[in-house]
């Protein structure tokens, strides 16, 4: 049976209004998210993962920052189109987002629960003591233990681990059918950045909500989601399953990244790989590839020419000139 698709993002770009001139942070970018399924977005920082998200959920200042152009249709619906007013009922009730610093995306000064049942007021017509029952199953649902304790603390009262659960919880209160995850487990360390990606996991199976995951972690993404999309300098480079993506890389720049993670059980002494470079500005980009002053592969026609983001093989694609063909099969 065929998945849903939740979101559907065509040709989307994002330029921003600078004292430098229009800066293009992400251009033209195509992928769709299905109902159930967790997609990774992977690169380095700089590469556009965290403007692109924000651009769906459309938080820029549209009349003095930046400028959409594409199209991203959700409920039949372009969201590039819609009122602000109609923005505002969208985001937190249909299409939510966590943050990857709980620390300064909670308010420090409102309790866990007033900012959980916010949420409930804003989308729904619940009452208080719905609202503050409901604020604390989700805490429970999280697990977060003692809820109804955890409830009326303030953001400093909790652990790193609690408060990223409790963005989780404002994220999912209202039951989004898409959640939109920027770095969730960064600032966590190894054993609760495993709870919380677990919990992401069963909470995706429970609700059958699309995920998207942003992160520069390719670990994770191996572990956590089905299809992945590699960008670079504001372009996909590569889209396929996460299978496809780990074992096979089509790009330069993903077979790059993939040698640039430690192994256990490598040679003592062995010097990590590393991208010679680093990702260009934004008032800098190189014509033809955007990579090619990084690659290794990288010809004449490469700084040349743009290449296009094209079937590679089977539901792999690969925005290259000279894709890696012993890699592909």
């Amino acid at each position: 049976m065929q998945q849903e698709i939740v979101l559907h993002v065509k040709n989307l770009s994002t330029t921003f209004r600078t004292d430098q001139g229009s800066l293009k942070a992400v251009d033209g970018v195509d992928f769709i998210v299905k109902k159930g399924e967790i997609l990774g977005i992977v690169g380095e920082s700089g590469c556009g993962k965290s403007v692109t998200v924000q651009s769906i959920m459309r938080l820029y200042d549209e009349k003095k920052t930046v400028s959409y152009q594409g199209e991203i249709f959700f409920e039949n619906k372009d969201l590039l189109t819609l009122p602000y007013k109609d923005m505002k009922r969208i985001r937190g009730e249909k299409i939510s987002m966590i943050f990857q610093d709980a620390l300064s995306a909670l308010n420090p000064l409102m309790k866990i629960g007033d900012q959980i049942t916010e949420a409930i007021h804003i989308h729904t017509k619940a009452d208080r003591k719905t609202a503050i029952a409901q604020g604390i199953e989700m805490l429970r649902q999280v697990g977060i233990p003692a809820p109804e304790k955890r409830f009326y603390q303030y953001p400093f009262e909790l652990s790193g681990g609690m408060r990223q659960r409790v963005m989780i919880a404002i994220a999912l209160v209202c039951r989004p059918q898409l959640l939109i995850a920027d770095e969730p487990t960064t600032a966590l360390d190894v054993t609760i950045q495993a709870q919380i990606l677990e919990l992401m996991k069963r909470l995706n199976q429970e609700l059958n909500m699309g995920i998207m995951l942003i992160t520069h972690d390719l670990a994770v993404v191996s572990e956590t989601c089905r299809r992945v999309l590699v960008m670079y300098l504001g372009q996909v480079v590569e889209e396929g399953t996460a299978e496809t993506i780990f074992n096979h890389p089509g790009h330069p720049y993903t077979k790059s990244l993939l040698e640039s993670i430690p192994m256990i059980g490598g040679e003592r002494g062995q010097k990590l790989r590393t991208i010679q470079g680093t990702v260009p500005l934004l008032n800098q980009i190189p014509a033809g590839c955007r990579f090619a002053p990084r690659c290794l592969k990288a010809g004449e026609r490469c700084r040349r020419e743009m290449p296009q983001l094209a079937p590679f093989k089977n539901e792999h694609c690969v925005r290259c000139w000279y894709p890696n063909e012993s890699d592909g099969s």
